[in-house]
């Protein structure tokens, strides 16, 4: 047998609602002073293999979807510290154990996070046609440059405006060109540097629609993470920390913004338990990976758990 844990709450008092956990088992409370670790028996574990750690016989994603399910009821009633999946315990004294030795960062968590739940948005835009349009754009402006170079006037005097001022400040203006522009090296720099400036200009105009998206989303939020430019289609993954009573103000925004015109999709998930906003100073193993968790591909990869929304 051991001990399978859920999550740490913000309470010492037993689990008076029943809730059934892996295997069907019954989730009590382990109380250490002030706070707890929601946990519950599992009994149908396979042979020690050679890492010498007992494992589920079969984990599928109903296992999955039970050890959600046990974290979202245990939201309604406390603060949850959520740990990966399948944390087990040999003997409930070792999770006091843990519970004791990290008290200090369970307690603060427990405070920062109080009431407070976290949201996902995914955005997604036409990056691959407003990267071609640039590039498109890019074309034509260096083809009018070549056909009529006198449009863009002679360089200033104090950097390059004759021959002499140009030798002084290392151009070449007026004087004999050193590399010919059909040379290798020569294509090679003008093609790298045509690269960067057209990354440059997509990272710009992604980030100015960053920006307001953002700026849209964070007045009803506590905390951000985002996560800018994954691909060229992909322009943002971000997840908020939302105070519960201000869920139907982020859902309202997000469908103002689903229902704006323009060529952005979206994909929204939550509530959730705030996996990507516990910062623990020591981190214990079962809370190890946790952090930068994708919520959003709870949904893409098909496991949209109970009552939460995909757009």
């Amino acid at each position: 047998m051991k001990i399978y844990t859920y999550g740490i709450i913000d309470s010492n008092a037993s689990i008076i609602e029943p809730i059934n956990g892996l295997e069907g088992a019954c989730v009590y409370n382990l109380p250490y002073r002030d706070i707890g670790a929601a946990v519950s028996k599992l009994i149908n574990l396979a042979p020690v293999g050679r890492s010498g750690v007992n494992q589920i016989k079969e984990i599928n994603r109903d296992d999955v979807l039970k050890h959600e399910e046990v974290v979202e009821r245990l939201m309604e009633n406390s603060t949850v510290l959520p740990v990966r999946f399948f944390t087990t315990f040999n003997q409930e004294e070792e999770v006091m154990v843990m519970l004791k030795e990290y008290y200090q960062d369970f307690k603060e968590n427990l405070s920062k996070l109080r009431n407070k739940v976290e949201f996902g948005i995914r955005v997604i835009w036409p990056g691959e046609t407003i990267r071609n349009r640039i590039i498109e754009a890019s074309k034509k402006f260096n083809a009018f440059a070549t056909k009529s170079p006198q449009c863009f006037g002679d360089p200033p005097k104090h950097c390059g405006g004759n021959g002499e001022s140009a030798k002084q400040c290392g151009g070449n203006f007026g004087g004999d060109v050193t590399m010919p522009d059909s040379s290798p090296g020569k294509i090679f720099a003008k093609e790298k540097f045509e690269r960067y400036k057209i990354d440059k200009e997509f990272a710009e105009e992604a980030n100015r629609c960053i920006a307001l998206l953002d700026d849209f989303f964070s007045k009803f939020a506590a905390e951000k993470k985002l996560e800018k430019l994954k691909s060229d289609n992909l322009l943002l993954n971000a997840y908020y920390l939302v105070e519960k009573e201000k869920q139907g103000d982020f859902k309202e925004a997000f469908e103002r913004a689903k229902n704006t015109p323009g060529d952005l999709k979206y994909l929204f998930s939550g509530p959730w338990p705030p996996y990507n906003f516990i910062n623990l100073n020591k981190k214990p193993y079962c809370f190890k990976d946790l952090e930068g968790i994708d919520i959003l591909e709870k949904e893409t990869n098909g496991q949209n758990l109970t009552n939460k929304e995909a757009v």
